[in-house]
């Protein structure tokens, strides 16, 4: 398996590009069905970076087992693949949603060819994503 890429990595690959957008993957780990990345799809012809957050609080619910762990990096892999293949990619990190976006931030502050349009997720309506979306809203 290919060793994962790093942010410089990603966003180096990302410099390229006219205009991009990004996509926080939560739960919803799919292309089909997921009205928001399509989109920003449909905007950015195909130019997402898809985001995913290893949140350790979700990670450590009760009903978070090893065989959902296990599938869910499953999914991730065939997810950043199909990503790839319509003309995106996918960057997992392992941090809290804000701190991650915060990172996110940064580094496409420090890099001006660097032209994010477009930050995009689906609704998740449980109290616990309510509080971790609304600390990732604030500015």
């Amino acid at each position: 398996m290919k060793k994962p890429l790093g942010c410089s990595e990603v966003f180096s690959k990302l410099s390229s590009l006219k205009t991009f957008g990004i996509h926080w993957f939560r739960r919803d780990l799919r292309i089909a069905g997921n009205p928001a990345l399509q989109l920003n799809f449909k905007k950015h012809q195909g130019k997402v970076l898809g985001v995913f957050c290893f949140d350790s609080q979700f990670l450590s619910r009760e009903d978070f087992s090893h065989h959902r762990f296990a599938f869910f990096l499953k999914t991730l892999k065939a997810l950043k693949t199909e990503l790839q293949n319509a003309g995106g990619d996918l960057y997992v990190l392992d941090l809290l949603p804000d701190q991650a976006f915060e990172k996110l931030v940064l580094q496409i502050k420090k890099n001006k060819s660097l032209k994010l349009q477009t930050v995009s997720w689906n609704r998740d309506y449980e109290p616990f994503a309510r509080t971790r979306d609304h600390k990732v809203k604030k500015p």
